[in-house]
């Protein structure tokens, strides 16, 4: 009987957290996805390989966080206010390379130089932008502002670092897929 009931629960909770992920994430539709005629990720060793949910634990807490109980009160409610354009995304590029890339690597997938002996590994942005929790503006900016430390990984926070508008515009460009070509 016991068991039953655990069963029971545990079946409710995830119920629970999949409405709720549903209410959250359903309305919002990936404004970037095909924007600005550049090409999507490249596929990389698919989404149990290194960085997100590889062997070292990558950044599943923080999604694990979002998805029980959503992100922290000061990003709830923010929305990307840049507009949709080319010109975003080329910024998002640029600040990519910049601040992104020695880490999360050239094409995303969490290869980079100076993240390759990281514990958990970079996240694999591949395998993020194709989440739907990639295209919720709330827990891109939130990951990119706080950064790691709350949930033990290496990855600076860049508020104090980065504009609001270079955050924006990284976000803009991991959402709509747009790496640069690897080298």
């Amino acid at each position: 009987m016991r068991s039953f009931l655990l069963a029971t629960v545990a079946a409710i909770s995830v119920n629970v957290v999949n409405a709720r992920a549903q209410e959250t994430q359903a309305p919002v539709q990936n404004p970037w996805r095909g924007c600005c005629g550049v090409e999507p990720w490249p596929m990389g060793p698919g989404m149990m390989g290194p960085g997100m949910m590889g062997p070292r634990g990558g950044s599943m807490p923080r999604h694990h966080q979002a998805m029980m109980s959503g992100v922290p009160a000061p990003y709830t409610s923010v929305r990307n206010p840049l507009p949709k354009t080319k010109e975003t995304v080329q910024r998002g590029a640029a600040v990519y390379e910049k601040s992104c890339a020695s880490c999360h690597g050239p094409t995303g997938q969490g290869d980079g130089e100076a993240g390759r002996n990281l514990s958990p590994l970079p996240g694999n942005l591949v395998w993020l932008s194709q989440m739907p929790m990639a295209q919720w503006d709330p827990f891109m900016y939130w990951t990119i502002a706080e950064g790691g430390a709350p949930f033990g990984t290496a990855m600076p926070a860049y508020k104090g670092v980065l504009s609001s508008d270079d955050i924006w515009a990284v976000t803009a460009y991991i959402q709509a897929r747009l790496p640069q070509k690897a080298k």
